[in-house]
């Protein structure tokens, strides 16, 4: 057990949630009343992504029984500014916490690997991120297929090994949240761009192992197949363009220096 008591917010963004939403939220008060998590203290931030007036039951008996603080967006505006609307709350309200872990509403981040990353944030200042196994058995071909792409590429690109780049599970010490929230992107490309930019400003990411869990074939998931496809790719283009926009001046300057100095060593002799 940890010395010190970590106090942090736990944040889950939410479109159209069933009842694991709900069960998420009693597991990790559960987990969170147990003896062995006493160094934590950690309060649960829920977003209501415009889901309509249909799911509001839901988010009301998360806030009432579970005391989960509600934000809530009219209309659906996407993962990324869900987290963002969360973190600049969190900036607003919670001054003294060491950070935040981002979760999952359908059911796939279990209560004990929250706590995981809960626990990491203690004197860290990277970017810590709830790593699953994909060697195994029963990962949807649809998640296996999109993470070792996206891994791989972010990988030669970015030269930085990550084993997990699209875990929703992530804890941000609270150093760090301010610049999150200047990162471009609205719905499911945010995360991919939080890690190219952690890449980008030499922030550290640590990976933390957690539990690989799929339900019905993660068949709950909000995740456009097409569409967020092509934003997450739109990540790695606009990386590659700049990278090359950025080596031409360097290859144009090194070309006139060069031709420089063959003239005057032209002049010399």
């Amino acid at each position: 057990m940890l010395d010190r008591k970590i106090k942090a917010v736990i944040i889950i963004p939410s479109l159209e949630p069933t009842e694991r939403l709900i069960q998420t939220i009693e597991s990790l008060h559960i987990c969170l009343n147990e003896e062995s998590n006493s160094n934590i203290h950690a309060d649960i931030l829920v977003v209501d992504d415009g889901s309509g007036a249909e799911y509001h039951h839901i988010f009301d008996q998360v806030e009432t029984q579970y005391k989960c603080k509600l934000l809530r967006h009219a209309v659906n505006l996407g993962k990324g500014r869900a987290l963002k609307t969360a973190f600049n709350y969190y900036l607003n309200e919670y001054t003294d916490y060491h950070g935040i872990v981002t979760a999952d509403s359908d059911g796939q981040h279990a209560a004990e690997d929250i706590v995981k990353c809960i626990n990491a944030l203690f004197d860290s200042n990277s970017l810590i991120l709830g790593c699953r196994d994909f060697s195994g058995k029963n990962i949807p071909v649809r998640s296996l297929f999109g993470n070792k792409i996206t891994r791989s590429v972010f990988n030669f690109l970015c030269g930085t090994k990550i084993s997990d780049t699209q875990t929703g599970l992530r804890a941000i010490p609270s150093e760090l949240v301010k610049s999150m929230i200047t990162i471009p992107g609205e719905r499911f490309e945010y995360e991919m761009n939080m890690l190219v930019e952690c890449g980008n400003k030499k922030i550290g990411i640590k990976e933390v192992p957690v539990k690989t869990i799929y339900l019905d074939n993660n068949a709950s998931s909000h995740f456009n197949t097409v569409l967020d496809s092509i934003r997450v790719y739109k990540t790695f283009i606009k990386y590659i363009l700049s990278a090359f926009s950025s080596f031409l001046p360097d290859i144009a300057l090194f070309a006139i220096i060069v031709t420089i100095s063959k003239e005057m060593d032209i002049l010399v002799q």
